[in-house]
């Protein structure tokens, strides 16, 4: 894989990670201000299915997971489509800047965005792979991978070559060829890291980010970093303790670059690894944390942040639950309380992904429903917003 090195100095101060699959500003309602059960995620209508987005795809839409950019659009993976499709904060269909060609990735099962909207995507292979939305909006003029003997930059204007950079291609291939990676996950901006779930080796992986070539943009002039992962290490292992992986599933992190991830295997099917800066352990216990309770799960798929970290879960097997747990303070480890109605009586069916916006709108891919879901934190239905127009 080849480097630009003496541009990796200038250009590493431009990556950004986004902490977790939704970053997240306080709200404008406080749920501190009010009694537990005076809270509640109440559910939007209408339900996103392919035909309200004005979406057609050859087989029906079968999302699996959902992801949101700083920008608010909200990317979402159809699997049975191979492709990744965008839609708008009103559920409309997002074609601009090339948003509809995010394809071909053959069974998409994981997508995360960070701030320099670079949007990685894992599909049950050896590979994860790169789309970048701010690249496809600027347009690139040419590219350089490599540097002369002089140490000049060796462009090429080969729009196959320009082509392929804007879109889906490989940003990190492991050496085993049998892995398989389940969820991806960028780690905090400082890190500069990824981690990705790898099901067949039973392991966490956690990559750096580097630079891997220039683009000069189209119409601007100056160039701008092509973004890679490397291997750096892996954090957890095979085992059925705490702090160990068995058939892991999808996987999020937080601004301290803690990491959280669902597995099907061993005996705590959703786990916290602290991160204390250069070494990982389990944050929860047996016995003293209920997130650890054996048994509390049958099959958890996917896990997200919402407001205060608070750790949602999705558990695909339990009737298609959501289940939510305090995660700082006295409390962290136990369970939160989702309000009297909306996702508290929700059941899904077969769901795959859950996302968190920024206010806290929680979005759930019910899978073989072919529908995306919405869920709106509020102390009352009066207090919900406006839909977008």
């Amino acid at each position: 894989m080849v480097k630009i090195q003496f541009l990796l100095f200038i250009f590493l101060i431009l990556i950004v990670g986004c902490g977790d699959k939704m970053a997240l500003p306080p709200v404008k309602v406080s749920p501190t201000s009010f009694g537990a059960n005076d809270t509640s995620y109440i559910h939007l209508q209408p339900d996103w299915s392919a035909a309200t987005m004005g979406y057609s795809p050859a087989q029906p839409m079968k999302p699996v997971d959902i992801t949101i950019g700083d920008d608010s659009y909200i990317f979402i993976a159809d699997q049975d489509n191979d492709k990744i499709i965008v839609v708008t904060e009103s559920g409309a269909l997002a074609t601009t800047n090339n948003m509809n060609k995010i394809s071909p990735v053959v069974n998409p099962v994981s997508i995360d965005i960070d701030a320099k909207l670079n949007l990685l995507i894992v599909n049950g292979t050896n590979t994860v792979y790169v789309w970048n939305q701010f690249l496809n909006v600027t347009g690139i003029k040419r590219a350089a991978f490599d540097t002369t003997e002089s140490g000049e930059l060796n462009f090429t204007s080969d729009q196959a070559v320009l082509d392929s950079i804007l879109g889906v291609h490989p940003f990190y291939v492991d050496a085993n060829e049998n892995a398989s990676f389940r969820g991806v996950a960028f780690g905090p901006a400082e890190d500069n890291s990824v981690f990705i779930t790898d099901q067949a080796e039973n392991r966490i992986l956690k990559l750096r980010i580097l630079v891997g070539a220039a683009v000069e943009l189209a119409d601007r002039g100056y160039l701008f970093p092509v973004f890679q992962g490397f291997y750096e290490k892996d954090i957890a292992s095979y085992g059925t303790g705490a702090g160990t992986v068995d058939t892991p599933e999808q996987i999020t992190c937080d601004d301290d670059g803690n990491v959280y991830f669902t597995q099907l295997g061993g005996n705590f099917l959703v786990q916290k690894l602290r991160y204390n800066g250069s070494t990982y352990s389990a944050a929860y216990t047996l016995y003293e944390d209920p997130i650890m309770d054996l048994n509390r799960f049958m099959g958890p798929h996917d896990i997200a942040l919402g407001l205060n970290d608070a750790i949602f879960i999705l558990d695909t097997a339990d009737s298609g639950r959501v289940s939510k747990f305090y995660n700082r303070g006295s409390f962290a480890g136990k369970p939160a309380n989702l309000g009297k109605k909306g996702l508290v009586d929700a059941r899904f069916n077969h769901p795959l992904g859950i996302a968190i916006s920024s206010t806290e709108v929680v979005y759930i891919a019910n899978t073989d429903d072919h529908l995306i879901e919405r869920y709106q934190f509020s102390v009352s239905e009066d207090d919900l917003p406006q839909e977008p127009q």
